[in-house]
């Protein structure tokens, strides 16, 4: 499964790119179509040298037509696949287009003949070798056919100052616009490489984090098969001790079966879980019927410890939920109560479509550079204690749940761990799993 989500996320993230990358070709042709347009107009009325306008606007027109299309693609289709080949059709219109244009203005006399190689550098960028290599292919070929065919340039009036000096302000003109274009793009493919690399990295950690956390699972469940036989020695033993005790340790030994009771419970309902993982479905609860739950399952595992609960919830909402969710929010509650046995504290409230969940101590608290680590590596406050393995399981569980987790520093000493959840409208959800 891991290796199956690996192939679909490069897949995304090539998609992802080619879509940038035609965004960036849109725009650089907007500036080609009012740069052409503009440039015609100039020479035939500016300059009053007579130019095919119709031929000229002809195949602008064909190439605001092409604009239009990539715009649709963008901007209308929710969700477009765009492809290597999608990309490499665009610049060969680029290509065609530019030959057209300059066939009716000069052929290779035409001082704007180099912008020939701006498709180039920018399929060089973005296309695999066998598409620009085609590419090239086809502007040696177009250039050679412009230098024996094309429309000549009518004459230059005398009043220009002869031809070599207008010549040579287009050629500067040529080589200020083809350099901008090249710098800005290759400016621009640089960003977006950083960018993907960003991106490439955090999936990279999520996935490492996947993979440690299904190694967990799978020793984990083995572990609660080799626990349950002590555990049941431990069991019988203390109840054959509850008749035998005297008063006043009756209670103490109530309460030593109920806690082995309920380990017993916990190691068979683990079981239960990772042999139904493969079929594990989310599905819809309420925020109160979260909170419910949760307080219930932790007032056993902690009996002793009393919880201030804050709610300011108006109006019911409903959290995408597995049987996982509950779990993490246990664990961090059970952090809280380890850190300040007398004072933890949780509420709950919706801010912007989404449920928030702050689970408050009043331990010591821990340095800013440790609480941005929480939850990302096997680290654990406790010492000798704690297996460090609690915060990234809570962690795990959010994140594939759509949610996040933060710690930040209490006013007054101890630490806020704030579970933030988004909310769903509808009251059914199946959504397989991914992990």
């Amino acid at each position: 499964m891991l290796i199956v989500g690996r192939v679909m996320s490069v897949f995304t993230q090539q998609i992802q790119n080619n879509i940038r990358h035609l965004n960036a070709l849109f725009y650089l042709r907007c500036i080609a179509i009012i740069g052409q347009s503009s440039a015609v107009l100039l020479v035939h009325y500016g300059l009053q040298m007579p130019l095919p306008l119709l031929a000229l606007f002809i195949v602008i027109g064909f190439l605001v037509l092409s604009n239009g299309y990539i715009a649709y693609q963008l901007k209308v289709q929710s969700q477009p696949v765009i492809t290597t080949e999608t990309l490499a059709i665009q610049l060969t219109v680029d290509l065609m287009a530019l030959a057209f244009l300059c066939y009716f203005t000069g052929g290779v006399n035409n001082p704007f003949i180099s912008l020939f190689l701006l498709p180039l550098a920018i399929a060089a960028a973005v296309l695999p070798m066998g598409y620009t290599i085609g590419l090239l292919v086809l502007t040696i070929f177009l250039y050679a056919s412009l230098m024996v065919d094309y429309v000549a340039l009518p004459a230059i009036p005398a009043r220009w100052n002869g031809y070599f000096l207008l010549h040579n302000v287009a050629l500067w003109l040529n080589f200020a616009i083809s350099g901008s274009l090249i710098t800005g793009f290759i400016a621009y493919l640089a960003y977006q490489l950083n960018l993907t690399q960003t991106q490439l990295k955090q999936q990279q950690q999520s996935h490492s984090q996947q993979e440690q956390i299904l190694a967990l699972g799978t020793l984990a469940a083995g572990t609660a098969h080799e626990l349950g036989t002590p555990l049941s020695t431990i069991a019988i033993l203390a109840h054959d001790l509850q008749t035998q005790v005297s008063a006043d340790l009756r209670e103490d030994m109530d309460l030593l079966c109920q806690q082995v009771n309920q380990c017993k419970h916990i190691l068979k309902t683990m079981v239960k879980k990772v042999e139904s993982a493969q079929n594990q479905e989310l599905s819809l609860i309420s925020a109160q019927q979260l909170k419910i739950n949760v307080l219930e399952k932790f007032q056993l595992l902690r009996p002793l410890i009393v919880v201030k609960v804050s709610n300011t919830l108006d109006e019911e909402v409903y959290l995408a939920s597995d049987e996982t969710l509950e779990q993490a929010i246990l664990n961090l509650l059970n952090n809280a109560a380890d850190a300040s046995p007398d004072d933890v504290e949780i509420s709950i409230y919706s801010q912007d479509h989404k449920i928030i969940l702050d689970i408050a101590d009043r331990g010591v608290g821990l340095p800013p550079e440790m609480l941005n680590e929480l939850g990302q590596h096997s680290l654990s406050t406790k010492g000798e204690q704690g297996m460090g393995i609690g915060l990234l399981l809570a962690n795990a569980t959010l994140a594939r749940l759509g949610g996040e987790i933060s710690f930040v520093a209490r006013h007054g000493g101890g630490v806020v761990a704030r579970v933030i959840l988004p909310t769903h409208s509808t009251e059914s959800l199946v959504k397989k799993l991914t992990f």
